[in-house]
């Protein structure tokens, strides 16, 4: 043996004795921490209601990690990885000592660290604990690999190894890695695309297939060979696996429902895997329905939907912007979270007040007429009063004058502390700052709150709140009873009132749902609610600017998307009346329990012990006859109303009432009364200001435009019989919408320029 041969072994030896003394002392002395092996930031995954990842996040070190076990990491790249990178793996204690030799050898031979010895276990220890790159860092790493080995079993160190190892840029780990330039899972990959990934542990940066596409095929492309050179493929296997292209691009990891994502991520940014309640089917309906519904409206306007499961609370489908993604402004706002004004979608819970207290019942005659309030009054929608109406009518037709009276009837303090018991706590005014219009629009809510209120109605009188992750389980309460519940569910349900929206009656009790509109004052927030035994559904449309559009009405705009939406979804059964709702008998004018006076009587439903048993006070006797005494609100204004139509008498104008005053709002758009009479006999020629606005053939009403100023409106009918009222036009100077409570009223001559009682210049003219 030349001497240059024995002084480099001698060298050897020696080198190795004093690494040895150092490993040991290192062992001995040196802490070890499984934590900080096991433990790193990785990205929230969320997962849908059947386990698919819909939505991944950067980690709080802006990475893409997504650990997974090493079972489903697939076939090739664990068994790559240890071919490539370590392959005595198996066997040694986490230090190759044949390595390691060798590596002493060609670095005292070169003069140079030319080869490192590292393990896969010494590998793991330096990602999980970077330092300078020394002799006394690579014992650090050796010795801490020896302690590694003794605390974890060899699966669980090569799952640890290829969950952190860098794949170039911020990915980390093979997942990771596998979806972004792949788009598919560890386990999903061919030997090609594992040997590539396996390739880059060697240089992430360096082979990175999208930046240097050649050094990168050159890299899989001698992982393959050594894999079939050592028998672990076979040639078939090999020459398919060099044929297969590389990747161009990174892609992206999964991004969906948006807003539904940040809700969780906003409260839960720890990494790895989250199971949620969506269900990725009813989202892409939500969001398709969404899109198709606004395509035809302007820019501006966007919606909102959550779709919701009543027996749990599972929030299935949540879209923030219908607009997000296209760029326009404001179209990144989760808008489900934004407080916007309910318009009439919170009447159901003042009736449902009055129905808990039993002094009313869905067949109670309400009296829908301006004269009610010292002369003044909300408007309904289509500007016109009903005069006496069941209370059944009333809320299905979203009438103003009878909700404030059941306001009034229930307990503005009540009605408040239900709203908020039901989940509205952005309506946290005192009760005297919405005055009677709590229920007509004043306040402001949003969307998520919405759904929450109407799912307790849904669940009849249990509040669940809306629940985004799967088995978490948060504590419901009862609000209100069964029977008053049901009693609202079964007013509200739809089998011919959205006809003009879907075409068809509903028939069948398992196609039923429940449903209620809300248009905000001045037109700029639009809304429908509905819902059935199994899903509440709640769609808001408006500009996120605040801005009104004459698009915005509730029935039009908003209920379309929730037809779809539940004809889409699974088909329910409907509510049985439960414990504690009666069928009585009523009178069919009054709607109260029939007195023996009573002419005719009808069917309707009641809450046993609670609903009151007062008889019928309209039909008594005098002189032998049954008469009718109108109480006091209906006596001035439903009498004239009255249904026969009696030709005889001198003709009337009873809208617009002489004398009344009227607001133009500056909401835009025509803004029109109706133009009706009693007494007259078709056809009835109508003039105002001596110019001719139309003929009326039958009972149904002409509207005319209002406009400023005071005018003379009169009328001729075919006999001759002439009719006059004057009324007065005024415009609004201040925009409402500097002060939400603030609207317009319609001011009858019982008035007299005096103020209004306290609150009632709060109520919106137009809701519904």
């Amino acid at each position: 043996m030349k001497g240059s041969s024995r002084r480099l072994i001698r060298a050897v030896f020696l080198a190795g004795i004093a690494a040895g003394g150092a490993l040991l002392l290192l062992f001995i002395y040196l802490p070890f921490s499984p934590e900080e092996i096991e433990t790193w930031d990785s990205s929230p995954v969320l997962l849908d209601n059947r386990g698919e990842p819909f939505f991944a996040a950067l980690s709080k070190s802006s990475e893409w990690s997504i650990p997974i076990p090493l079972s489903e990491m697939g076939k090739w790249i664990p068994l790559a990885a240890v071919e490539v990178e370590d392959r005595r793996f198996r066997d040694h204690m986490g230090i190759d000592l044949i390595s390691v030799f060798r590596a002493l050898l060609q670095n005292i031979r070169s003069g140079r660290v030319v080869s490192g010895a590292s393990t896969i276990t010494s590998q793991l220890i330096r990602l999980s604990h970077p330092r300078p790159r020394t002799i006394q860092t690579k014992l650090i790493e050796f010795a801490a690999a020896v302690k590694a080995e003794k605390v974890f079993s060899k699966d669980r160190i090569l799952e640890l190894y290829l969950n952190r190892a860098p794949f170039g840029g911020n990915i980390r780990g093979v997942q990771a890695a596998a979806l972004m330039y792949f788009s598919k899972s560890a386990a999903e990959l061919s030997l090609a695309e594992a040997a590539l990934l396996v390739g880059m542990l060697k240089g992430p940066s360096l082979y990175r297939p999208d930046r240097n596409p050649e050094m990168s095929r050159g890299r899989r492309d001698f992982t393959l060979s050594l894999l079939a050179e050592r028998g672990i493929i076979t040639g078939l296997q090999f020459h398919r696996a060099m044929k297969e292209l590389l990747p161009k691009e990174r892609r992206s990891l999964p991004s969906k429902a948006w807003h539904f994502a940040l809700s969780i991520l906003d409260e839960n940014r720890e990494g790895g895997m989250i199971q949620t309640t969506l269900d990725t089917r009813v989202q892409e309906l939500l969001e398709r329905t969404l899109a198709a519904s606004l395509a035809a409206l302007p820019a501006e306007i966007t919606a909102a939907g959550i779709v919701m499961e009543n027996k749990t609370g599972a929030i299935l489908a949540y879209c923030g912007n219908g607009r997000l993604g296209t760029e326009l402004p404001g179209s990144w706002v989760d808008c489900a979270r934004s407080p916007r004004s309910p318009g009439s979608a919170l009447k159901p819970f003042a009736y449902l007040a009055a129905f808990e207290r039993g002094t009313h019942t869905p067949s109670t005659l309400m009296a829908d007429t301006p004269l009610a309030f010292s002369g003044n009054a909300p408007r309904n929608f289509d500007m016109t009063y009903r005069g006496p109406v069941p209370l059944r009518t009333a809320l299905a037709d979203s009438l103003n004058v009878p909700a404030v009276r059941i306001l009034r009837a229930a307990g503005p303090e009540l009605v408040l502390d239900l709203l908020r018991n039901a989940g509205f706590r952005t309506l946290s005014k005192p009760t005297g700052y919405y005055g009677d219009s709590l229920i007509l629009g004043g306040g402001e809510v949003t969307l998520l709150q919405m759904a929450e209120a109407y799912c307790m109605l849904a669940n009849l009188g249990i509040r669940r709140s809306p629940v985004f992750l799967r088995d978490k389980n948060l504590p419901e309460r009862r609000i209100t009873s069964e029977g008053a519940a049901f009693l609202i569910a079964d007013i509200l349900k739809d089998t011919g009132r959205l006809l003009p929206v879907q075409g068809k009656r509903i028939e069948r009790e398992k196609g039923w749902f429940a449903f209620k509109t809300g248009t905000s004052y001045g037109y700029r927030d639009a809304w429908t609610a509905a819902y059935n035994p199994k899903f509440t559904v709640i769609i808001w449309m408006g500009d996120p600017s605040g801005k009104p559009h004459g698009e915005l009405v509730g029935i039009h705009a908003a209920a379309p998307v929730i037809v779809e939406i539940l004809r889409s979804l699974p088909e329910t059964g409907w509510y049985e009346p439960p414990p504690g709702v009666e069928t009585r008998a009523v009178c069919a004018l009054s709607g109260a329990p029939p007195s023996p006076v009573c002419p005719s009587t009808r069917t309707e439903y009641a809450l046993a012990g609670i609903s009151s048993p007062a008889p019928c006070q309209l039909h008594v006797s005098r002189d032998g006859e049954v008469k009718i005494v109108w109480p006091a609100e209906l006596e001035d204004y439903a009498l004239r109303r009255a249904l026969e139509f009696r030709t005889g008498r001198e003709a009337a104008i009873v809208s617009p009432l002489p004398g009344s005053k009227y607001f133009l709002t500056p909401f835009g758009g025509d803004q029109k009364t109706a133009l009706k009479a009693e007494g007259a006999t078709p056809p009835v020629y109508w003039f105002v200001g001596g110019k001719f606005i139309g003929k009326q053939e039958g009972t149904v009403p002409l509207f005319w435009i209002l406009e400023k100023g005071t005018h003379s409106v009169s009328l001729v009918d075919s006999r001759g019989k002439t009719a006059t009222s004057r009324i007065t036009v005024e415009s609004i100077a201040k925009d409402p919408a500097e002060s939400p409570g603030q609207a317009p009223l319609l001011l009858t001559p019982a008035d007299r320029n005096e103020s209004p009682p306290p609150g009632l210049q709060k109520v919106p003219a137009l809701s519904r």
